[in-house]
């Protein structure tokens, strides 16, 4: 029997550095928008943010996937922390120096951080396999799902609360801090983060960019349950952050709460990817792959009409609890099957394929967010994500994908074809 996860040294710096990195980002993911509400007070604009956060990540993530692949992963996440770092800096040292931050800096800021985030992602999606033995991924991205949901209580909370003293521009500050540690736990780790530190002979005598993203979609596009799973994220996407703008509109500006409870509130998500966690590592051995799938696509449903009808703060936070839950349980499964499924020197790049298909419908999704909860109000958002999410459950239930067990993995690993779960 493998030994625990937590007894391997590399993989605890990388989840100390994780956790901590995750923390301040949460802080800040809380932060910019409420800066642009009380700068803009329209949902909007702040919807417009975070598309402008989004596309520059989906066009960099495949290229970032191929850098992943062909150059050290660990010089690449370094060097894209490090720029995260100066860029989140720009926005309470320009507050220091003029009192007032202008919205064009926010929207650079949301774009050049989106640019680096790629880049980490890609390397980051694809080192855990060279960290740790192939029977300890599902623990180890348990374990590390379970510090990022940690860290998404913390965030919320923390910002909301230091917010109301030093206001939200100063409060990023606590972001930028994070990535030095981050920086810091990674260079600390002294497992390789591929499978092979020099470059094969493939790399070597082609480096056609288009030419290695091909490969990669092409691997994709032939494993019926990577396709599908990608497919699945994409809708969901559409709406799933659309609902997090659509919330917090509702929260500052229908039910004029103060931001101390609407961080409590959003904090709501992480408790529930925090029980979750827990729970997928207690019943993982007694439940298929396909059946943790089909709890949290079916489920999903759900939250959207419970936030129709109840305008209680504490229903919200129970509801928030419920989507965090839920999407634990996807996020660990199709995690842990790309990882499973996909060679190390394709990994980087299909990572960032699944990532850019998956998250390809987000700036659409969270402009429509902003639009409609601005225009008719949050309930008439929520009742249009419910009904996709619905559109999404019967698709699920159609293609049987609820069947899919180990074996359909190791079939589709070996023959790289559609799996038998139709």
């Amino acid at each position: 029997m493998a030994s625990s996860v937590w007894k391997n040294r590399n993989f605890m710096w990388l989840f100390t550095g994780r956790t901590i990195s995750q923390l301040g980002t949460s802080i800040t993911t809380f932060s910019i928008p409420w800066l642009l509400l009380e700068i803009t007070n329209s949902a909007t604009q702040t919807g417009i943010a975070f598309a402008i956060g989004f596309i520059p990540y989906l066009l960099f993530s495949l290229p970032a996937g191929v850098w992943a692949d062909q150059y050290n992963r660990k010089s690449l996440m370094i060097i894209a922390d490090s720029c995260r770092m100066l860029l989140l800096l720009s926005i309470p040292l320009i507050h220091l120096y003029s009192g007032e931050i202008p919205i064009l800096l926010l929207y650079f800021v949301q774009a050049g951080v989106s640019i680096f985030s790629a880049i980490f992602d890609a390397s980051y999606g694809a080192c855990l396999p060279n960290i740790i033995n192939r029977s300890q991924l599902q623990e180890g991205n348990s374990a590390l799902q379970m510090g990022f949901s940690i860290s998404r209580i913390g965030g919320p909370v923390i910002a909301g609360l230091l917010i109301s003293i030093f206001d939200a521009a100063n409060t990023i500050t606590l972001d930028v801090i994070s990535y030095v540690i981050s920086i810091l736990t990674i260079h600390f780790i002294r497992a390789s983060f591929s499978a092979s530190v020099n470059k094969n002979t493939e790399s070597k005598t082609d480096t056609k960019l288009l030419t290695k993203v091909r490969e990669g979609l092409e691997y994709v596009w032939q494993i019926k349950i990577l396709r599908t799973l990608a497919l699945f994220s994409m809708l969901v996407n559409l709406v799933g952050p659309g609902i997090d703008i659509a919330l917090l509109f509702r929260i500052k500006n229908e039910l004029h709460l103060a931001s101390n409870w609407a961080g409590i509130i959003m904090a709501g998500l992480s408790c529930g990817m925090v029980v979750g966690t827990i729970a997928i590592g207690r019943i993982k051995k007694r439940f298929s792959i396909g059946l943790l799938l089909a709890i949290s696509t079916i489920g999903q449903v759900i939250p959207p009409f419970l936030l129709i009808i109840s305008q209680d703060p504490i229903v919200i936070l129970f509801t928030q609890f419920i989507v965090g839950f839920l999407l634990i349980a996807w996020n660990i499964q199709t995690v842990t099957l790309r990882q499973l499924i996909v060679p190390d020197h394709l990994l980087g790049r299909c990572t960032s394929l699944f990532r850019m298909i998956a998250w390809i419908s987000i700036p659409l999704g969270t402009t429509i967010a902003g639009v409609i909860s601005e225009a008719f109000g949050a309930s008439i958002y929520f009742l249009f994500a419910g009904c996709v999410l619905g559109i999404v459950c019967f698709i699920f239930i159609s293609t049987k994908l609820y069947r899919l067990n180990e074996k359909d993995v190791e079939v589709s690993t070996i023959h790289t074809t559609s799996t038998k779960f139709n």
